[in-house]
């Protein structure tokens, strides 16, 4: 008999992602990562699947962090970036027949972005972002030996940190490469902004890269363009194309043309545009977006607390040049396309109410691998052929979650679709508890989805999976603002938050009421980051609500605009006005204006280490309710904790965490 799912289960799930196909495509190598109750870490390791005799074997092993293989044109070699040298991060190479891994580079401490083989397997080209010596790990050793201070911090940009990152320091991702022989790197820029999305061309002799060499990037952040930089070193040519965000950019086997991910919306920088694919002609100086008319945005944004957010969608070449394959959000799913590099309409591959991650092919272009999980089935890697068209005899090669699956008990979400009081469709989903009974009355939990600009689907969720099985309705929907239903879908909420959101989700709780089984006295709605600041939005708009948990909210845009992360730049047609001379329209769209109606008793998590929405947002909600004298709570994480605590913090926080919601809502919506 199938047991309920618990906390626990965090430390049996093992998180599969980059499938990446050999070059003559008989093999898969992907990255396996879980969490260590005792080290209280997380490790990742390197796996090889052989598709000919469907054998899956551990690769690398150790208490370390590998991530990112990449196979040698050859096929011979493995390259990975690793932390086996903490706390540097290097490149090492393994020989995929036999042999140790060994150290391709010997960098100084810091942070590797992403690697690439050149095509002729000679280099290894890799981003790379030194750790200033006042900030590296033997520097605050000694310090703490020898009683000194931290040293401060002397800032000059608006943009000097990001959460999950930490401070910049001035110090930013380069472009290095390396010999694959003798591992001898060196930087071939030295930008005051990060460069990223590496690409080489097919005869192994430049590198193009995107970054920002605007005059004054921080206040300008879509003027991204491409750059072209000898592999040997030298002069940057800029590849002409229209301004406006860009990134995952790739080659064409002809080396003519660099397909690219953007849009030409430079004020856009909330996100609502849908990103593109665009292909750049180095013969012409032309550019053109290929899927004019397509209502969708390209890349994973999904969420999940399975992994970090989302994923790329870097374009993949077939190897005659002619089409393109890339993924893009639809309802929920996230979907692997096709599209003639000419342009024209897409053709749908693969993903059909899946969330598909990542995906590679082989030299030749037959075979291909990718990562796919369901809403009840965490992420495996599967493979097939492809051709005419379509892909054929596609499969699951792995199975590392099979075992724990037979012995849990995973409810399947049932779809719906209902109309807000304007005529609006809202598409979301319901879990029903175990052993589910309609003659029965439950209590219902509302999931409010973060970005804004995202979307709940069709991915394995344990934080739901866990609510369901402590007897809980679950209620998660895409309501406007989020990504999947087209721009103008995504676009209606612009400067407007607390509106048509707000519509779409009451309208989507009115709808479940109509079921029958649903207990309204005993309702209860959360949500992170966004989630969280229409979680107050609601609860300072109605008292239909038991009570509320607000996770890393956002409870005052005004002071926002100066404490996120990424600084609120004034102008353009998002919000209006700006925090010091017109904070109407901020403060008017802010929860904290709207404290006094608050009633529900109200959870708030947040963590200090938090940059995204810093932990000030939480101290102004809480100090707002506790002297009205207000049921609230604030848990409080440390610094070691960030925006992505619920995914990707430190494992014994997300233990502590879900227990203060199980507890919460035991003490708030029990029938008792």
């Amino acid at each position: 008999m199938p047991r309920a799912i618990n906390i626990d289960d965090l430390f049996r799930l093992r998180l599969v992602s980059d499938a990446q196909i050999s070059p003559d495509g008989q093999r898969v190598v992907c990255v396996v990562k879980y969490a260590d109750r005792e080290k209280n870490k997380y490790f990742s390791h390197l796996y090889l699947c052989d598709l000919r005799t469907r054998e899956v074997r551990q690769f690398t092993s150790g208490e370390v962090a590998d991530s990112q293989p990449r196979w040698s044109p050859d096929g011979k070699t493995i390259a990975f970036v690793s932390n086996r040298q903490k706390p540097k991060a290097q490149i090492f190479l393994i020989p995929v027949d036999g042999g140790e891994a060994r150290a391709l580079t010997s960098l100084e401490e810091g942070s590797i972005g992403e690697i690439v083989w050149s095509p002729d397997g000679t280099k290894v080209a890799f981003t790379f972002r030194l750790t200033p010596e006042p900030w590296r790990e033997q520097a605050a050793k000694e310090r703490k030996e020898k009683g000194f201070s931290t040293p401060p911090r002397i800032i000059t940009r608006p943009f000097y940190r990001l959460d999950g990152a930490g401070y910049f320091d001035g110090e930013y991702y380069q472009v290095w490469v390396a010999d694959a022989k003798t591992g001898e790197a060196k930087p071939l820029t030295s930008e005051v902004t990060s460069c990223g999305s590496l690409s080489w061309s097919p005869d192994s002799s430049k590198i193009a890269f995107v970054c920002n060499r605007s005059e004054d990037p921080d206040l300008n952040p879509n003027l991204v363009d491409i750059w072209l930089v000898p592999a040997e070193g030298g002069d940057l040519q800029r590849v002409d194309t229209p301004k406006g965000p860009k990134g995952d950019i790739a080659f064409s086997p002809d080396g003519t043309r660099i397909a690219y991910v953007g849009h030409t919306k430079v004020d856009d920088i909330w996100g609502v545009t849908n990103d593109h694919l665009w292909v750049a002609d180095l013969i012409s100086g032309t550019a053109r977006d290929i899927m004019e008319g397509f209502d969708r945005s390209l890349g994973n944004l999904t969420l999940s607390d399975m992994r970090d957010v989302g994923g790329g969608s870097r374009p993949v070449w077939t190897p005659d040049g002619k089409q393109l394959l890339f993924l893009a959000s639809d309802r929920g799913s996230t979907v692997l396309y096709s599209i003639s590099a000419e342009g024209g309409e897409p053709v749908f591959l693969r993903g059909e109410r899946a969330d598909i991650t990542g995906f590679s092919l082989s030299a030749d272009g037959r075979r291909i691998a990718w990562c796919e999980g369901t809403a009840t089935q965490p992420h495996e890697v599967f493979a097939g052929t492809l051709g005419d068209g379509a892909i054929q005899n596609a499969e699951a090669i792995t199975r590392f979650n099979a075992d724990w699956l037979a012995e849990v008990q995973i409810q399947t979400p049932e779809e719906f679709a209902c109309l807000s009081p304007d005529g609006n469709e809202v598409h979301g989903w319901i879990l029903h508890p175990l052993d589910f009974d309609p003659a029965q009355k439950y209590p219902l939990i509302l999931e409010i989805h973060g970005g804004p600009h995202a979307q709940y689907g069709w991915v394995f969720f344990h934080e739901f999976q866990l609510l369901a099985a402590q007897g809980y309705v679950v209620l998660y929907t895409n309501p406007r603002g989020s990504k999947g239903y087209g721009e103008a879908h995504t676009a209606a909420i612009k400067g407007a938050w607390g509106g048509p959101d707000y519509t779409d989700l009451m309208a989507a709780v009115d709808a479940q009421l109509t079921r029958g089984y649903i207990d309204e006295t005993r309702m209860g709605v959360m949500g992170g980051s966004y989630g969280g600041y229409m979680t107050n939005w609601v609860v300072s708009h109605t008292d239909r609500f038991r009570a509320a948990i607000t996770d890393r909210s956002v409870v005052n845009l005004h002071s926002m605009a100066g404490t996120c992360d990424f600084p609120l730049l004034p102008g353009g047609d998002y919000f209006r006005g700006n925090a010091w001379a017109e904070p109407e329209h901020l403060w008017e769209h802010s929860p904290l204006k709207y404290a006094g109606n608050i009633h529900t008793p109200l959870l708030i998590i947040h963590s200090e280490g938090d940059l995204r929405c810093p932990i000030e947002q939480a101290e102004q909600l809480f100090a707002a309710l506790k002297v009205q004298k207000k049921e609230a709570v604030l848990v409080r994480y440390p610094l070691e904790s960030s925006h992505g605590l619920s995914r990707s913090g430190p494992p014994d926080l997300r233990v502590h965490r879900l227990q203060q919601i199980l507890d919460w809502w035991k003490k708030h919506l029990s029938s008792e």
